[in-house]
């Protein structure tokens, strides 16, 4: 049986797993049913991928998470460059008055507990998210499958953006959810891609974000890099509505909140990714049309 086909046959088995689970944990989890479902779907894909690709220590090795020294520093620094992008966005929109300064009235101990909660959550979604697409997702498609690395990108960014947007319109569900309420939330991504006009930003945004991430992924042969960049990322998202009120709406050129659905973050990150590519001055292979041998 084909790679490819297996893999969409386990996923319909997943989601099909999900929807039955769904209903009989929603009786005991205090979460809205949307969000176990999605849970479940994102957990047992993520168990899914591990044993489709056959996760062992030398594929740890492979995509740079053991064995490599500067691990910390390349984490670290990684995770600094994505919060000190979104910084110095939020710093034009003040220069520009689309957006002030306004902290919020917080002690030292909840601005404390604020930070370690987005930190840790930061760092929970980049490391799966970066794992997942990054890893698994773009390793398979480029080396299990052999499709050329451009390719792999783009396929893999692509996928990363539109995941993103499986719920964005989802259907009314009921106090008490069944299995046919899970049912009509596996056709919720068909429903939010008839909106595409209105997220289109949103998509194009995640999609650069994802190519920037398989970039970095590249240049530093390891997922360290863009677990940290993504989760530097995130972290400053989830603070920022704490220190920063909005004031324009949200438009093409200054997006929205979220950080990625304007012309100037894909201008700061692009500029970021450049400037991350003259600094390293790492070649990114040797063979053609594969990932380098640490990935």
């Amino acid at each position: 049986m084909k790679p490819l086909f297996k893999f969409f046959l386990l996923f319909i088995g997943i989601v099909l797993l999900s929807a039955f689970l769904a209903p009989v944990l929603f009786d005991f989890l205090p979460f809205k049913f949307e969000k176990i479902f999605n849970r479940l779907v994102m957990i047992f894909s993520v168990a899914a991928a591990i044993f489709f690709v056959r996760i062992r220590r030398q594929t740890l090795v492979n995509y740079g998470l053991l064995g490599k020294s500067g691990s910390l520093s390349l984490l670290l620094v990684s995770l600094a460059s994505g919060a000190a992008i979104l910084f110095l966005w939020d710093g034009l929109k003040i220069a520009f008055g689309t957006a002030v300064w306004a902290p919020a009235g917080l002690g030292p101990g909840m601005w404390a507990v604020e930070i370690i909660k987005a930190l840790s959550a930061a760092l929970i979604i980049g490391f799966i998210e970066e794992f997942f697409f990054r890893g698994v997702i773009f390793y398979s498609l480029n080396q299990k499958m052999a499709l050329n690395r451009f390719a792999s990108i783009m396929v893999t960014s692509l996928f990363y953006s539109l995941a993103h947007f499986v719920d964005y319109k989802s259907p009314f569900i009921g106090p008490d959810p069944t299995f046919f309420d899970s049912l009509r939330l596996i056709a919720a991504p068909l429903e939010s891609l008839r909106h595409f006009k209105e997220i289109a930003p949103e998509i194009l945004g995640l999609f650069i974000f994802g190519m920037i991430l398989n970039g970095v992924l590249l240049t530093t042969g390891s997922l360290y890099g863009p677990i940290g960049l993504h989760a530097g990322c995130v972290f400053f998202l989830k603070l920022d509505g704490l220190f920063i009120n909005f004031l324009s709406p949200k438009n093409i050129f200054w997006g929205s909140s979220k950080g990625y659905d304007g012309i100037l973050s894909w201008i700061l990150f692009g500029s970021f990714y450049f400037l991350f590519q003259w600094i390293s001055k790492k070649p990114h292979s040797t063979r053609k049309g594969a990932v380098p041998r640490s990935v």
